[in-house]
């Protein structure tokens, strides 16, 4: 009796789906073209680092460059964020509308202005 059970268990190990193999088999390959696409992302940003963007100020006569927003009652300033083409992005929020305005530090001024909070004017 347990001879046959042996013979039975034998026969059910070598009996494994073949479908099943090859998914094993597929799954093993692709983490493997993972592990080296991963290591080869990391190679190339290694490599080819990304260039920094800087700001240069120009500098007053006391050692540092002094920028004037022209700050509304109640605003103040949320978020700087500078841009690749040099310039910088200032968000300010408060007195019930919000603007950003894009300022220039290389000369020092205020390039353009965007306010969400003015109403368009009506055309008669």
């Amino acid at each position: 009796m347990t001879q046959g059970v042996a013979e039975e268990m034998a026969n059910s190990e070598s009996q494994t789906p073949k479908a099943l193999l090859a998914a094993v088999i597929l799954m093993g390959v692709l983490i493997i073209a993972a592990v080296f696409g991963l290591i080869g992302v990391i190679a190339y940003r290694f490599l080819h680092p990304r260039p920094s963007v800087t700001a240069t100020v120009p500098l007053a006569e006391g050692g540092f460059s002094r920028l004037a927003l022209p700050l509304g009652p109640g605003e103040h300033i949320t978020a700087v964020t500078s841009r690749p083409d040099g310039l910088m992005a200032v968000t300010l929020s408060g007195a019930g509308s919000d603007r950003v305005l894009l300022w220039n530090p290389e000369a020092g001024k205020i390039a353009a202005e965007l306010d969400f909070g003015t109403p368009a004017p009506s055309t008669p």
